[in-house]
């Protein structure tokens, strides 16, 4: 039971089960406190300063940092400073279901960059067809924003940009960490100082942006939930999703194929929870075309993996 408790796709599925949460109380957050790099900064700084006991913070702990601060830095700027920044700002300007849409085009990024970066990632005809049909998906998602521009201004397309930079950079970040070499870096105390001085980073950028130190609206209940839920969830999300890129046996272009629940838990929890995030034919199009693009993308990792699931049962079921 611990086994398949702390198997990498059930690990996986829960990790991308919170982050499809996490784009509700973002928004919540951002509603009443309308700095978006510096409800970042603070969020994801408080967060890692959260993982410090788990990474082991002391002396060793420091050395270790300052022997590899080059990798450190550069996992932080992409894994939490660019990354958490242009999702903030994203999510001022579009509503939560497109954003957990375009972001659930993020292992088509993943798997075109690991094929430049990586030796071990192969590309296909049959994944090149589903990354053009993940493409035709976001587009399809965005394109009310984008015909709309004249309404809404440049916001609509700044927020998809700033989500399809959110892409990159995870994306980014990802591969970066799966390359690590983990008999010499140690899992967490990188997960805890990338994400520390990310944050951290994240801070200082919005002081400049915003002009100063804003101070939180502490005495609003409900800003005050929405934030806890986004802090314990990026704890528990990131503590969990390095711990598995770090295991030698996970690919980085499987490993994100489990994001393929993301658009449909996410914009479904939107729907219901946000009054005025409400699905139209172009949300539940972009639904199912990014859906059967990732199980075209996946369809031999999705049948070997509930193979030997079925398969595993079944064994269990003889036995007893």
């Amino acid at each position: 039971m611990k086994k398949f408790l702390m198997s990498t796709p059930l690990l996986a599925i829960m990790c991308c089960l919170i982050w499809s949460v996490i784009f509700v109380p973002t928004k919540v957050g951002l509603t009443y406190f309308e700095y978006p790099f510096q409800y970042a900064g603070y969020t994801h700084l408080i967060a890692g300063l959260m993982l410090l006991p788990w990474g082991g913070f002391g002396r060793e702990y420091i050395l270790h940092v300052r022997e590899h601060f080059g990798l450190v830095l550069k996992v932080a700027f992409f894994s939490t400073t660019l990354l958490y920044g242009a999702y903030y700002l994203g999510q001022t300007f579009v509503a939560p279901s497109l954003a957990a849409l375009i972001v659930s085009a993020q292992p088509f990024f993943v798997f075109v960059m690991a094929h430049f970066m990586m030796k071990n990632e192969r590309m296909t005809m049959m994944k090149v067809g589903s990354v053009i049909l993940a493409v035709i998906g976001v587009v399809i998602v965005s394109y009310p924003s984008v015909r709309d521009i004249e309404v809404a201004g440049l916001s609509a397309v700044i927020g998809i940009v700033m989500v399809l930079v959110n892409c990159v950079s995870a994306s980014y970040a990802n591969i970066t960490v799966s390359k690590v070499d983990f008999s010499r870096v140690k899992s967490r105390v990188l997960t805890s100082s990338q994400l520390t001085l990310g944050g951290l980073m994240l801070f200082v950028i919005s002081i400049a942006v915003d002009g100063g130190v804003k101070p939180l609206p502490l005495d609003n209940v409900e800003f005050l939930i929405a934030t806890g839920a986004i802090i314990a969830f990026t704890v528990i999300a990131i503590m969990t999703w390095y711990s598995l890129l770090a295991r030698p046996e996970v690919k980085v272009s499987e490993l994100n194929m489990w994001k393929f629940i993301m658009p449909i838990f996410g914009t479904f929890i939107s729907w219901a929870m946000i009054e005025s995030d409400k699905p139209n034919v172009y949300s539940v199009t972009g639904v199912v075309v990014l859906t059967i693009s990732l199980i075209l993308f996946y369809r031999t990792a999705l049948v070997g993996f509930f193979t030997r699931v079925f398969k595993g049962n079944g064994k269990k079921a003889v036995e007893q």
